[in-house]
């Protein structure tokens, strides 16, 4: 059970970390906004870029940010009837929803691999302004971002059969619980 625990913890360590350093891509998505907005208006010489390097920065910033929102609990949820529940009756249907969770992913897993590899072979670019960027590397992040949520996925899930085993882990990165040392409320976003 020490492993599964220390496994755990390296996981929501991996995705806290990766949650981080992807919101420095939203920083970098308001710079090429600003430079666009000020190019257009202030030197009336718009650019062919931005546009595309800000749709495909998004992309990315929002599909990796996937693990990281997990992680919180992040995604969409029902709280009406799961609130109500034991500890344990919140920790088995948690546990059920990620056995199910986790098979639909590596279902899309699967999809998203063949796409990106697909997009690979053909080393795709798009071709919505005379830029035409590389898109391949964007295509690539798909799968990697659907395996950082499985990852996480199955971190959550792991971390609810023990409360069902009575071996529940000291904390819990759910909304009211801390697990930063800094003290920040993550789980109330």
């Amino acid at each position: 059970m020490h492993l599964l625990h220390a496994w755990i913890r390296w996981q929501d360590r991996l995705s806290e970390w990766l949650g981080r350093f992807v919101a420095w891509l939203g920083f970098a998505l308001v710079c090429i906004l600003v430079y666009e907005v000020a190019a257009r208006q202030l030197m009336r010489s718009p650019t062919n870029w931005a546009h595309e390097a800000s749709t495909l920065t998004y992309g990315v910033y929002a599909i990796l940010a996937g693990a990281y929102t997990e992680k919180w609990h992040g995604h969409v949820r029902i709280d009406i009837f799961y609130q109500r529940l034991s500890i344990k009756g919140q920790a088995l249907v948690s546990f059920l929803i990620g056995v199910l969770t986790l098979i639909l992913l590596l279902l899309l897993l699967e999809s998203a691999y063949d796409f990106a590899m697909q997009s690979v072979a053909m080393q795709e670019r798009s071709f919505r302004s005379t830029w035409a960027p590389i898109i391949w590397p964007v295509k690539v992040m798909i799968p990697l971002a659907v395996l950082l949520i499985m990852l996480q996925m199955l971190a959550n899930t792991l971390r609810h059969l023990c409360t069902l085993l009575g071996q529940p882990l000291e904390t819990d990165p759910s909304p009211g619980h801390d697990t930063d040392s800094r003290g920040d409320s993550h789980g109330k976003h």
